[in-house]
């Protein structure tokens, strides 16, 4: 090929060239970003582009300890420092090799160009010598002793609102904790001046924290739940400071109820209410309309097995209207006794039985020795038994006694009860005031048959 020929191609050898070149460029740039941080790379606001992840952490270290800092706490200068004071310390090789494997190097000419760029703040890697930490508080005449302590965000039971969250407190304290992350916030940002409020120990909870303000919701649900206690013609509703008293948080800090304050709560109610706390009146064979003491037998609020209804109604919430678990006798009746029952007159000294309202035993009784006197009071029978033996202390005699009788009806829980006596001489009168019982209701043998046949478990006692 001659001259003329080669001239002829001479332009399109150039671009060929051209292309080589920039080729060479183009990938001998992409084999070294392989092992190099790309152009316009940052970590922590200092430049480590084109440096390997030896260099870029040698970098970091020695830009941070040339770091100063000029503190400030308002209108007051407290005084500077350089980092190098404080023994900084950047463990960024793991995080930078990371950084290195994930960049995109085939786009390193954006990076050049300053078209695209990365960067990377972490707070976590950089370190300080905690004994320079405290030295530089001391230096910059922090004193906490005179300052507000920080305090969380919490939930308290007040007396008038029930729970409520009581706001955090922004305090005023520095500790070395709160002063290293305030100095490494100022160093990502790339700042040289540090207003010391920034370095103040903060609360760890707000009022706006998630889990307070979850918990607040079911506290709410449970010290907003309304329950009225419909009973015997009464209708009760349960007070809100009652209910938020009962409230308390459990050792995982959940909500949860008092049973033994709500029992104490529904005994009180008994102690209004329940006709087995309360006097009765009643009509008597001899005496007319009588009042009768309150004993074992009547109707009462089951405080145990009510606890835990309430307490369900706590958890689940809303609003109820219920009758309560009931127990006893005598509840909502017309005839409160009804028409099958013992009657003990101590005055007349006389016991009836009646069945069905007819009078079906009559006779003479010797009740308890002025001193053991037999105790008035509605009762009920709870325990019948043949062939039993009585055994106690008499306070009388001073000795303990083993009595046999044929026949036993308890109807208290104090000792008391019906049964048979063959030792008494004599029945009625006077007879119970040398020679009576420590209190129970002395029977003549010929009578006690018939009343151990017709007297039944639960059947009414009323003695006065």
């Amino acid at each position: 090929m001659g001259k003329r020929g080669f001239d002829k191609f001479k332009p399109i050898y150039g671009v060929i060239i051209l292309v080589i070149v920039f080729a060479i460029i183009y990938f001998g740039g992409v084999w070294y970003y392989q092992s190099h941080f790309l152009p316009n790379t940052r970590f922590n606001s200092i430049s480590i582009g084109n440096d390997s992840v030896v260099s870029a952490q040698e970098e970091l270290t020695k830009q941070l300890n040339q770091k100063e800092i000029v503190f400030s706490e308002g209108e007051n200068a407290l005084g500077f420092i350089n980092l190098e004071q404080l023994d900084v310390q950047v463990s960024a090789t793991n995080q930078l090799n990371e950084l290195l494997d994930h960049q995109s190097t085939f786009g390193w000419p954006l990076n050049m160009l300053r078209l695209r760029k990365q960067e990377v703040n972490d707070a976590t890697l950089l370190t300080y010598d905690q004994t320079m930490l405290n030295g530089l508080i001391h230096t910059l005449k922090v004193d906490n002793s005179s300052r507000t302590s920080s305090q969380d965000a919490y939930i308290a039971n007040t007396d008038d609102n029930g729970f409520q969250i009581i706001s955090e407190v922004e305090g005023n304290q520095v500790d070395s904790t709160s002063l290293s992350q305030a100095i490494t916030s100022n160093v990502l940002e790339n700042e040289t001046e540090l207003e010391l409020s920034n370095a103040y120990i903060k609360p760890d909870v707000y009022q706006d924290d998630e889990n307070l303000t979850l918990l607040m919701t079911e506290l709410d649900k449970m010290q907003n739940t309304e329950i009225v206690l419909e009973f015997n013609h009464n209708e009760v509703q349960i007070p809100k400071n009652d209910i938020a008293s009962w409230i308390y948080m459990d050792e995982s800090g959940n909500p949860e109820v008092d049973k033994a304050l709500v029992e104490e709560y529904l005994l009180a109610l008994n102690r209004e209410y329940a006709s087995l706390f309360q006097t009765a009146t009643f009509n008597s064979t001899y005496s007319g309309e009588i009042t009768i003491e309150p004993g074992t037998y009547g109707w009462y609020i089951d405080r145990f097995g009510e606890s835990e209804a309430i307490i369900a109604n706590l958890h689940e919430g809303g609003s109820y209207r219920r009758e309560p678990i009931i127990g006893g006798s005598g509840y909502m009746t017309d005839s409160y006794y009804g028409d099958s029952y013992v009657e003990v007159s101590i005055p007349h000294q006389r016991m009836w039985v009646y069945i069905n309202g007819e009078v079906a035993i009559d006779t003479p009784i010797v009740s308890g020795l002025p001193g053991t006197s037999t105790v008035p009071g509605s009762y009920q029978v709870w325990f019948k038994e043949e062939d039993s033996t009585l055994v106690g202390y008499n306070p009388n005699t001073e000795l303990d006694y083993e009595v046999p009788v044929e026949y036993w009806i308890a109807f208290d829980d104090q000792a008391q009860g019906i049964h048979d006596a063959s030792w008494q001489a004599s029945f009625g009168g006077n007879a119970y005031l040398n020679g009576g019982s420590l209190g129970c209701i002395n029977t003549p043998p010929a009578i006690m048959g018939q009343v151990f046949e017709l007297v039944y478990v639960g059947m009414p006692v009323i003695v006065y």
